[in-house]
């Protein structure tokens, strides 16, 4: 329901291998009556088999982490278990059809989990149909420049992985031609606009603005946030306590600025011009060593060379402001800590750590209107995309299906997927 992403659409297609005889417009089930091509079927089958995969994977990495912990008796090491059993794994070959998930063959796995996207993929245009959804033509225009992309500008990923020239033409040797893919674009705007349809400010069952900024303050953090390294001009790791304790004093004069209430525009601005004079000052000292002004001491020449160095300057804090979910990984995990036991009043402090100090205040993040705007709609996901899904899978559930087997269970039998190709 999110919006279409190219990659993670190459991804599902990635693990397919080409299918001779597979024709896009062949008619693989009819789903409340409607007809479902052979190649949306496999775009979804795929997608199925990508999502075993991760499962799997993740089942056996955390195996693996769990035998790394009874080896070493440590299970504060996970860092490193979890990366020599990425390692291991991603370095040995995983029989998928050969295991089982949630208690099924992953054959099985795979065949109930394409049908259930089939079944959606149909569900969603019922329930358009039901309320009135449709595609104006901006929209529908959409659809159609990202397809025409796909299927006509060079990709040179897949150029150099997979030998196509373009991702449509790896998509066709998969069994999806263009006109599956435009159809399942089709929907996957539908999905979005049917889920704002329900959710969104003037929905059926609208998400209340004092449930939505109660989610937003707890999983979110808008943040004023400098990065002061130890390191010289030229990237070279201080190593006395005197240079290290320098940067530490300038930090702390811009976290009082800010918990004074200085702008942090300005604040930000200083901070970059700073770091522009400190990476400018010794090339500025060897041109004049090289080449002596007249009648200027060197320091003279320095200062008046530095004064005349500028740097570009914010035109409001919601270009410099830094935004975190709390359950992303974006984040050092000590600053992440930090950052979300802090109060959102706008007061600095300081973080310490071997490489840096940081300069960090946290705002209230309900007063950034612009940011609230333009993300409402991936929070509205986070807030109801469980239940939106479910909501889909059981109005799906009453679907009738008519399949033929024939083609389900033998000519496109998951199994034919083992040998696939590495997703991308």
């Amino acid at each position: 329901m999110k919006h279409s992403k190219f990659f993670a659409a190459i991804t599902a297609a990635a693990v397919a291998i080409s299918m001779c005889g597979c024709m896009d417009n062949g008619k693989i089930m009819t789903v409340d009556g409607m007809e479902i091509n052979n190649g949306v079927y496999l775009y979804y089958q795929q997608s199925a088999y990508s999502a075993a995969q991760s499962k799997i994977n993740s089942e056996r990495e955390n195996e693996l982490n769990d035998i790394a912990d009874d080896i070493t008796g440590d299970t504060s090491s996970d860092e490193s278990s979890s990366s020599s059993s990425s390692s291991s794994s991603s370095s040995s070959t995983v029989k998928y059809f050969s295991t089982s998930i949630d208690g099924k063959s992953t054959s099985q796995w795979v065949k109930d989990e394409t049908l259930r996207l089939v079944k959606q993929y149909v569900a969603v245009q019922r329930l358009c149909e039901q309320k009135g959804i449709s595609l104006d033509r901006v929209e529908n225009d959409d659809v159609s420049k990202k397809v025409a992309s796909v299927w006509d500008d060079t990709n040179y990923y897949i150029q150099y992985f997979y030998g196509f020239d373009t991702a449509g033409k790896y998509y066709e040797s998969n069994g999806i031609g263009r006109e599956s893919y435009t159809l399942i674009n089709t929907v996957s705007a539908l999905k979005d606009k049917l889920f704002t349809k329900l959710y969104d400010k003037d929905g059926e069952t609208p998400v209340s603005e004092e449930e939505f900024l109660a989610y937003v303050k707890e999983n979110y953090a808008a943040v004023e946030l400098l990065k002061l390294d130890y390191k010289d001009a030229d990237g070279n790791a201080l190593t006395s306590d005197s240079d290290k304790k320098a940067v530490d004093e300038q930090a702390q004069k811009y976290a009082d600025r800010l918990s004074g209430g200085e702008s942090f525009v300005d604040v930000k601005y200083d901070f970059d011009l700073k770091a522009e004079q400190d990476k400018s000052r010794e090339q500025i000292e060897d041109y004049y060593d090289k080449n002596p002004v007249e009648g200027k001491t060197k320091e003279e020449y320095v200062a008046e060379e530095i004064a005349k160095l500028t740097v570009d300057k914010a035109e409001s804090e919601d270009e410099i402001i830094s935004y975190y979910n709390k359950n992303s990984n974006s984040l050092d995990e000590a600053v992440s800590e930090f950052v979300f036991s802090a109060k959102d009043d706008g007061k600095a402090a300081l973080l310490k750590t071997d490489d840096c100090v940081y300069v960090i205040a946290r705002v209230d993040i309900t007063a950034r209107e612009k940011w609230l705007e333009s993300s409402r709609n991936s929070i509205l996901i986070n807030i109801k995309g469980t239940d939106y899904e479910s909501f889909l899978d059981e109005f799906a559930s009453n679907l009738t299906v008519e399949a033929n087997s024939y083609l389900v269970d033998s000519k496109y039998k998951p199994e034919k997927l083992e040998n696939a190709s590495p997703a991308l």
